[in-house]
């Protein structure tokens, strides 16, 4: 289980992950969203803490922001960018089947998401009352 974070310095490096075949290849969507909790949270990989937010699915794509804690990595600028590069790598071998590396983003400094999602019902989402 993660500790709680306080407000502290992160980095936000976009992935852009491509299917290695067809759209029907790649069967995880890299994310560390948590059902129990509704929520995103850190996990710990050996060069440091990261959180990982899905911003685009498609068929030809999946973007994904990696929220690195730089105080975990003691990296910055390049030095966080080839951190980020071997974790995705390292991931890609072991748990992204079917997905590869298209490009990586440059770090800047971010806000990581603390908001804890509830469910709703499709009338909740809408904002209207469907009729019966």
């Amino acid at each position: 289980m993660s500790p709680v974070r306080t407000a502290h310095r992160v980095e936000r490096v976009t992935v852009k992950l491509v299917p290695t075949s067809n759209d029907r290849s790649f069967k995880h969507i890299p994310s560390t969203f948590s059902p129990a909790r509704r929520m995103y949270n850190w996990r710990h990989f050996e060069s440091g803490d990261y959180m990982l937010v899905p911003r685009k699915v498609s068929h030809s794509e999946v973007q994904v922001d990696i929220f690195v804690d730089v105080r975990s990595t003691k990296k910055v600028g390049e030095g966080l960018r080839k951190v980020v590069q071997e974790f995705v790598n390292a991931r890609i071998e072991k748990d992204w089947e079917g997905l590869k590396l298209s490009s990586l983003g440059r770090p800047t400094e971010a806000e990581p998401p603390s908001k804890t999602f509830k469910r709703s019902t499709i009338e909740e989402i809408m904002g209207v009352r469907l009729e019966s």
